[in-house]
């Protein structure tokens, strides 16, 4: 017997179906509207969507970091069993993500003119530009409250919905895109109209969240929050710093490689060069959704301090997000010029440039794919200060540079191949920063995840079958640990007999009998305590809530198990059964 992936691996197909529809809903919608936008109205109109790029990072810049941030600090409280400050930080984000979004609604009549004329660089660009900005800052409010109730779904172990979310959004914004560009002539306003109402459609699922009987997010009266709003709003926010960072470079490396473009390179290299911007989009499609697994998930996991659940989490997700990675570097070597097709450009020098340019921009794939699972990875382990260096030297300080001489160098391709090198040259000197960190102290040992090592005197972590004979099996193992780690002879027989208690119900009512399951047993000896935690996916089952019964599942002895324990807590989390015992050292 010994701890397997069993579970994990189960959470993982269950969560990562949801996940990849999510991305591929708001990475397709953004692709393919840049398709519809580029084929009705030219790759003028095309190039004006990526011009105004950081005016939308910036209005949405507020809104992912209080949903990133927060919704890894409300992981990790529920893997602490913290149930109200985790109700603090979900009502903290919601009350100051919408009063930041009226903020900006406010600004709608002075911002965009100036803005599209800054931007944009020449008038027949700013025309294009400026109703695009405008329907979007009165807009924000609505994709402010989509993207923070998303976040907070997927933590709160209802990904379908937080899926279901973007699908409506997308396939609305897409319906509409052509009713509001090509049958009332609205333009560029038409385009962003069409998703700010898509996304006004997709809240539907936030009905259905907060109907659901497994909810453990509350929205709390702000008297009611532990602590005060203040005190969660900058929880969340130093946790999304990483988000807010990557925001907030991506929109400074936007004017300044977009500007730079336009103004040295012409409207058709910007054309292309938008082609390029999206394919970032579509590798994003390919593996957003599988990267998405790690803040659904490792947060709850990392609270509970289940370190061999994160590694085995962290594997399958960077073997699952290369192999979709190395398809499409495929596709994009092979067919280029289908790729340019989809946008508009199918003829002529453009055509040209867009193949050679792609075909470069694609090799920094790979590099982006890592760097991007270590900035979620790290903000989720609330690690804020190395995921934030990691996106500003990706976003910004690496990138940067290297494309203003790229563009003096080569032109186009310059820029190109300075992704690809700015990529990889960011995983160096990521990997560098984050050993000298810890030799100085300043970030946890324990390589790159920086987790732990589990000593196995003191740890006691096995996984077994759904049997009887296995938990009798495991108990013996139990007492033998027990005996070799010198605890008191009765300390150890309650705590065997609170381990068969446990798994005995889970085997005789948790499961089907003929299916094969797991169930994930953890026994430690930390701050003078034995801590032993039961983790199970059978049908729901709280031992708090139950008492003996003359029919039904038999709870008599988990009652008198509630006891003897010093502490018992439970939590269905990520649809499991968690049950965590602690017996005190030396109690009587």
């Amino acid at each position: 017997m010994e701890r397997n992936g069993f579970l994990i691996n189960k959470k993982i197909h269950q969560y990562i179906l949801p996940g990849v529809l999510m991305t591929v809903a708001m990475q397709l919608g953004n692709v393919v509207d840049g398709m519809i936008v580029g084929n009705l109205l030219g790759p003028d109109a095309m190039a004006a969507i990526e011009l105004s790029m950081p005016v939308l990072l910036i209005l949405q810049m507020p809104a992912l970091m209080l949903a990133m941030g927060g919704a890894a600090e409300a992981a990790v409280l529920l893997g602490k069993r913290k149930m109200r400050e985790a109700d603090g930080v979900f009502t903290a984000s919601l009350l100051s993500g919408a009063l930041l979004s009226l903020i900006f609604v406010l600004l709608t009549p002075f911002l965009p003119h100036g803005l599209a004329l800054a931007l944009a660089g020449n008038q027949q660009m700013a025309a294009l530009v400026e109703p695009y900005i405008a329907v979007n800052f009165g807009g924000i409010p609505v994709l402010t409250l989509a993207i923070i109730f998303c976040y907070f779904m997927n933590a709160d172990s209802h990904p379908k919905l937080g899926s279901a979310l973007f699908i409506i959004a997308n396939g609305v914004n897409l319906v509409l895109d052509f009713l509001l560009i090509k049958g009332f002539n609205m333009g560029m306003a038409g385009s962003a109209l069409s998703t700010i109402i898509g996304y006004l459609a997709g809240m539907v699922t936030v009905v259905f969240y907060f109907r659901s009987g497994q909810r453990m997010l509350r929205i709390l009266s702000p008297g009611k929050i532990p602590g005060g709003v203040l005190q969660w709003v900058k929880a969340a926010a130093r946790s999304g710093i990483p988000s807010a960072a990557f925001t907030l470079m991506s929109a400074l490396k936007s004017v300044v490689i977009n500007s730079a473009i336009v103004r040295f390179l012409g409207n058709d290299s910007m054309a292309v060069y938008s082609v390029c911007a999206n394919a970032v989009l579509i590798a994003e499609l390919c593996v957003g959704g599988v990267i998405g697994l790690v803040p659904n998930i490792a947060g709850i996991l990392y609270g509970e301090k289940d370190y061999f659940g994160i590694r085995v989490l962290c594997k399958k997700v960077l073997i699952y997000s290369y192999l979709a990675i190395f398809g499409l570097l495929i596709l994009f070597f092979v067919f280029p010029q289908g790729i340019a097709g989809l946008f508009g450009i199918t003829e002529g020098k453009m055509l040209v440039m867009c193949k050679t340019a792609l075909r470069i921009f694609a090799c920094g794939f790979p590099f982006y794919v890592y760097n991007k699972f270590l900035m979620s990875y790290y903000q989720t382990i609330l690690q804020p200060g190395l995921s934030t260096f990691i996106t500003v030297l990706q976003g910004f300080v690496v990138v940067v540079p290297f494309t203003l001489a790229g563009i003096f160098w080569l032109g186009l391709e310059g820029v190109c191949f300075a992704a690809v090198v700015s990529e990889a040259l960011t995983i160096l000197l990521g990997i560098i920063f984050r050993i000298w960190g810890q030799h100085a102290g300043k970030f946890p040992s324990g390589g790159r995840y920086m987790l732990p090592k589990v000593k196995e005197e003191r740890c006691f972590d096995f996984s077994i079958e759904n049997h009887l004979e296995d938990v009798i099996r495991l108990r013996d193992t139990l007492f033998s640990f027990c005996g070799e780690n010198h605890i008191d002879e009765k300390d150890a027989n309650l705590i065997g007999l609170a381990l068969e208690e446990i798994c005995a119900n889970i085997v005789r009512y948790g499961y089907q009998r003929d299916k094969k399951n797991y169930m994930d047993i953890s026994f430690t000896i930390q701050d003078g305590s034995y801590l032993l935690r039961v983790r199970d996916d059978g049908v729901p089952f709280n031992p708090l809530e139950y008492e003996t019964e003359t029919e039904g599942p038999v709870v008599g002895g988990i009652a008198l198990i509630r006891k003897i324990m010093s502490d018992f807590q439970y939590m269905r989390v990520l649809n499991m059964n968690n049950t965590i015992m602690e017996l005190k050292i030396g109690r009587r």
